[in-house]
């Protein structure tokens, strides 16, 4: 490891402290690429979920023998998507998204996890909706002047009365870093695998966005601005704007702000506002994750890792 190595806040979907080198890096003109086809028009009739995801995945992953439990509150006020959730309209329906989360770290560069996902509003109780199982995310070896890269995986089971597909969400993360300044995308892609409507035909996957760049203000707190988005299938993306509320592209912008509480908690707080038709105009997320190694796994994998990874 170097010597100018700075710990910094992790933040994101669970903040995280993680070195890193304060060399220079020439570019990330490839994450402003991914953002940017992000925004192509079109419209095609809707078939996803309202978006509600406003999570970040990054490069880093547990240690090794390190297990993440928490939760992802999402609060939407009011929702403005034409779809229905348990029969009910969410239009104008102020919602409640609840996630809570299991990790562990099976290595330093793969990690296993279940989400459960639960929903309030919308004249519905708080509600059981879908299960995210087998989630597993892997890490790969840094590119030097260029990005981290990583995958996450997910498989989205809803339950029974939620009405909703289920779908394959494959995430691709990207991460660079410089100085102070962290920036990180992720690419989404959500394949339709079963629909409780019947559906038949073949359709594309539809394609959805994450990114952040964050500024260390202190060891353990930063700050920074988020955008979320959902912009259909990639084949024939739905519209910017309009009043047809089933076939507008969802896109929010975020401040955010992380906090690393002692040596196992981490604490993430945004305010977010929609762009488009079918956004809530106000929304408010807390991401809550308590980390510990409940077995002694040694530092043989993870010390050899890190030197590994240091390749900047």
């Amino acid at each position: 490891m170097s010597a100018s190595v700075e710990c910094v806040l992790r933040r994101q979907r669970g903040p995280k402290r993680v070195c890193f080198s304060r060399s220079r890096h020439k570019t990330f003109l490839p994450f402003l690429l991914v953002l940017a086809s992000a925004l192509i028009l079109g419209v095609v009739p809707a078939r996803a979920n309202s978006f509600n995801d406003f999570i970040l995945y990054p490069y880093e992953t547990p240690e090794q023998g390190e297990v993440s439990i928490g939760t992802w509150q999402s609060l939407l006020l009011p929702s403005k998507s034409g779809e229905t959730v348990f029969g009910n309209s969410q239009v104008n329906a102020n919602l409640l998204w609840s996630t809570y989360v299991l990790e562990f770290g099976v290595t330093d560069w793969w990690t296993l996890g279940t989400y459960v996902d639960f929903l309030s509003g919308a004249s519905q109780t708080y509600s059981y909706y879908q299960t995210r199982a087998i989630t597993s995310r892997f890490r790969f070896p840094r590119i030097p002047d260029f990005i981290d890269p990583a995958v996450q995986i997910e498989y989205w089971i809803p339950a029974e009365g939620a009405a909703s597909p289920s779908l394959l969400d494959v995430i691709l993360i990207g991460e660079k870093r410089l100085g102070r300044f962290v920036v990180d995308v992720n690419a989404s892609l959500y394949f339709e695998t079963a629909n409780p409507g019947g559906a038949t035909e073949s359709l594309p996957p539809e394609f959805g966005y994450a990114a952040g760049l964050y500024y260390l203000l202190a060891e353990n707190v930063n700050f920074g601005v988020e955008a979320f988005g959902e912009t259909g299938p990639i084949t024939n993306m739905y519209g910017m704007g309009g009043t047809a509320l089933d076939q507008v592209q969802q896109h929010y912008i975020f401040q955010s702000w992380n906090f690393a509480i002692g040596e196992h908690i981490d604490w993430n707080i945004g305010v977010g506002t929609g762009l488009t038709e079918v956004s809530a105009p106000f929304v408010v997320k807390t991401i809550f994750e308590y980390h510990f190694k409940p077995l002694d796994f040694g530092e043989e994998e993870g010390e050899h890792y890190k030197e590994i990874q240091n390749i900047h």
